[in-house]
């Protein structure tokens, strides 16, 4: 089995990385970076890949986040939900798919399931020895978002189709909700198809977050910043 690392150092020495297959869920208030906490979970290590499915940020501006940050342009692909509004003509590419609004989750799912088999047919034609499938780390940023458009009933479905093939596959997802902008019933509804929970609230000085349920443990309140590109920095 596939051992991912947080990429945090903090967060892998206390909880010593993540489990293949596990789906967290970011929970976090407004103004607390919460899309940037979950871009920098989602940064692939070496011969790792991420997908991205993004309602509130451009498929050029995540891009130009992650290749600021290192990420070589093979190991992103993008499932972008808003920019066809604005550029209907906008083309698909092999690592860029367009729907035309967050409300089609049908043609999200079809355009999911074509980025994940173009990077399964890839890493058949370049194989890393012993990693198969190959570890993929996948984002929705954000629920929030889609939870706008669409009923909790229907989104807890589209979730769970893609929560049960993240697990089969040994892949990890994340997933942002402002945790000010529901009420808790929908909270616990989502937290159903998770096996952790990333929280952030406003601390004294910074925000801070903690880790709940990965491993069984949970972490103690852990301050955090961020560096100039963006790159989350938690205080051990």
């Amino acid at each position: 089995m596939y051992s991912y690392q947080f990429g945090i150092p903090a967060l892998d020495e206390q909880l010593g990385g993540l489990v293949s297959g596990a789906n967290v869920l970011i929970l976090a208030p407004p103004l607390s970076g919460a899309e940037r906490i979950a871009y920098n979970l989602s940064f692939p290590a070496k011969g790792e890949y991420c997908v991205l499915l993004t309602a509130d940020a451009r498929a050029a501006e995540v891009a130009n986040y992650f290749k600021l940050n290192g990420t070589e342009r093979r190991a992103l692909a993008v499932i972008d939900a808003i920019t066809k509004s604005d550029a209907p003509n906008v083309p698909d590419t092999d690592r860029m798919k367009f729907i035309a609004s967050p409300v089609d989750l049908t043609g999200i799912s079809i355009k999911m399931s074509k980025v994940f088999s173009g990077i399964v047919d890839e890493s058949l034609k370049n194989p890393t020895p012993g990693v198969f499938p190959p570890p993929i780390r996948f984002c929705v940023n954000s629920l929030s978002t889609f939870l706008m458009y669409r009923k909790l009933e229907v989104m807890y479905q589209f979730l769970h189709v893609i929560s049960a093939k993240l697990k089969k596959n040994e892949w990890i997802g994340f997933y942002v909700l402002n945790n000010e902008s529901f009420d808790a019933r929908t909270i616990s509804v989502i937290k159903q198809l998770m096996n952790g929970v990333v929280e952030v609230r406003e601390g004294e000085k910074s925000f801070e977050l903690r880790v709940i349920g990965l491993g069984g443990r949970m972490t103690p309140w852990l301050p955090y910043t961020f560096d100039p590109n963006g790159r989350l920095v938690v205080e051990g």
